[in-house]
């Protein structure tokens, strides 16, 4: 049985490179120039770019790319899944889900499936994690994929943003609103919902941001402190591990914790300086640890 994910997913790259998880690139646009994502540009070099100014557009995952995938595992006889990005911010979960039907016709005896996962980067990865850990497990796929939506329902994803300007060049606020936020040092804080990203506060300085983050990830984590905790940061390492300190200090020092750059498509809405913590909301009967 394979995994496949859409390089919106961020995992560290031994995980990728242990359990051959096959990697769907979304297009970005840069100058007007294409690149496939992680394949021939790398998010160090988006990032580059994000801090000279530039902001980088994105585009689902090619359909040829997607058929590509697919035939191949369906020839080589595997079962697969693919955890893709949020159907709400990327067309590709709907066209693989399309595509997906013609090889259940064609290759019936194939078990496929399309997830939606409502989450992104290091949201979509802790999930990628425990599936692979089912597949290693030998559970059947049916309940793989009960348990996988499971896991969809019951993920948080909370992030900080450092820039304001970011949010507006997104279109999200107006340029009166980042300019008095900047003024402020407001920090705003952001959830995904249903899919959707939307600010939830906005916090003044980056102590009482970290803190309030932290307050909201106890409230909503309904004690589960013994999980991988995701960590995803856009180019600010420092402040990942701020926060991976503050998680230490709060639910103490064997809470576990992965530590991830958020690629290029999500870095472009968050911008640099963003920091996110995604975790489940209840305990699962199935979860392993790593």
């Amino acid at each position: 049985m394979k995994l496949i994910v859409d390089s919106i997913c961020d995992l560290p790259e031994e995980i990728f490179e242990k359990y051959d998880v096959e990697v769907l690139p979304l297009r970005v646009l840069i100058n007007d120039k294409e690149y496939l994502d992680r394949e021939n540009i790398t998010i160090d070099e988006v990032y580059a770019e994000m801090r000279k100014g530039v902001l980088p557009r994105t585009s689902q995952v090619s359909p040829g790319n997607i058929y590509e995938i697919f035939d191949k595992n369906c020839e080589e006889g595997n079962d697969f899944i693919y955890l893709a990005f949020s159907s709400v911010l990327s067309g590709t979960c709907n066209l693989a889900k399309k595509i997906a039907e013609e090889f259940k016709e064609k290759y019936p005896e194939r078990n496929i499936e399309v997830v939606d996962t409502k989450a992104g980067a290091i949201g979509i990865g802790v999930i990628a994690m425990q599936v692979l850990k089912l597949i290693e497990s030998g559970v059947g796929f049916e309940k793989i994929i009960e348990d996988t939506y499971e896991m969809v329902g019951s993920i948080e994803h909370l992030f900080i943003l450092e820039d304001l300007n970011w949010l507006m060049k997104g279109g999200r606020i107006n340029k009166v609103q980042a300019t008095l936020g900047t003024m402020l040092d407001l920090k705003p804080m952001l959830q995904v919902n249903n899919g959707y990203l939307e600010v939830i506060k906005k916090v003044r300085g980056k102590k009482k941001s970290i803190n309030m983050l932290l307050d909201l990830v106890e409230e909503r984590m309904n004690g589960f402190t013994d999980q991988i905790i995701g960590i995803g940061h856009a180019d600010d390492e420092d402040i990942a591990k701020e926060v991976v300190k503050a998680i230490k200090e709060r639910f103490g020092e064997d809470a576990k914790c992965v530590i991830t750059k958020i690629g290029c498509v999500l870095g472009a809405h968050l911008g640099i300086g963003g920091v996110g913590v995604i975790f489940f909301n209840k305990k699962f009967d199935f979860y392993e640890q790593w």
